[in-house]
């Protein structure tokens, strides 16, 4: 493997502090690069690399492997990344320079109603098994603050402060960031720490976890996986009857459309979500003015 490229993924982890979502993925995506170099190209270093190479490789994606503008615009963000740290730290000319983007469709995140949500927090409460309650809290949690997927099966139960009615997430880039907790949420998870946290991993007393959704993994505590809560949406939105594709990630948008759509702003939203960047939930923006649409339409006298 390229030297530079082993730096690179030093420099992620010490100075960048990615997370461990994020690191893979970027190792992927410039490996896959990596091996197409070699393949088509016969170029063995990144310092070898131009331009003409990386939009060689978006032809490539965009004809043999078929990636939608999407996936290829996510690989691209990985290498213009590598290019900079390059250019920045070992004086190399940026092989991403003059390269663009692929358009990219503009459309909404997919998102459920705020009657399917209900429909989906019915379905759960029909589970009252210890997992099922755990997996209603879990649910609550992910919708009521927006969070990310990864951040919630993280969560410990330090990250909780019913004084001061709030949560601290670690987001991307280990970012912290406040989340306020609603008054019925908060009683849901004393609920929850005092009747089912201790119980989910064997006899009470026999072991203790500071991992707010604990389970047992060849005889070892470790926090429940991003795979295991994703089979668990799709189990209780099975139940619920919906018949769209669902996972954890649908809930982070669906709270972010219901919240706009009841009068918050792109900055607040930005700022509950834990985006760095404003143009990140921009993609919002369609959606609220089609609700003003609406409104319009519905309401003003001379429409």
């Amino acid at each position: 493997m390229d030297a530079l490229f082993l730096k690179f993924q030093n420099y992620l982890i010490s100075e960048k502090c990615v997370a461990n979502n994020t690191l893979e993925a970027y190792k992927r995506d410039i490996e896959q690069f990596l091996q197409f170099l070699k393949k088509h190209h016969n170029v063995d270093f990144l310092n070898q690399v131009t331009s003409l190479h990386v939009k060689d490789f978006l032809k490539h994606m965009r004809q043999e492997m078929r990636l939608g503008p999407r996936s290829a615009s996510r690989k691209l963000s990985a290498l213009k990344t590598l290019a900079n740290y390059l250019s920045s730290y070992h004086d190399l000319i940026p092989f991403t320079n003059g390269v663009v983007f692929p358009q990219l469709p503009k459309q909404l995140p997919r998102h459920l109603t705020q009657e399917q949500m209900q429909a989906l927090f019915e379905a759960a409460d029909g589970d009252t098994s210890l997992p099922g309650q755990r997996n209603k809290v879990m649910l609550s949690l992910l919708y009521v603050c927006g969070m990310r997927v990864s951040e919630l099966v993280e969560l410990k139960t330090t990250n909780l402060n019913f004084e001061e009615k709030c949560l601290q997430v670690s987001g991307k880039g280990g970012k912290e960031r406040i989340i306020p907790l609603p008054p019925e949420l908060i009683l849901l998870l004393q609920a929850y720490l005092v009747k089912i946290h201790s119980h989910l991993i064997g006899p009470v007393g026999k072991r203790q976890t500071e991992f707010l959704f604990p389970v047992l993994y060849s005889g070892k505590v470790s926090h429940i996986t991003r795979q295991a809560f994703w089979r668990i949406v799709k189990d209780i939105a099975k139940k619920s009857g919906l018949m769209h594709r669902i996972s954890p990630h649908v809930l982070r948008h669906s709270l972010a459309t219901h919240l706009l759509k009841r009068g918050a702003n792109l900055r607040h939203l930005q700022t509950l979500l834990g985006h760095e960047k404003i143009n990140t939930v921009q993609i919002y923006t369609h959606l609220e003015l089609s609700h003003l649409r609406e409104l319009y339409d519905k309401y003003h006298p001379r429409a």
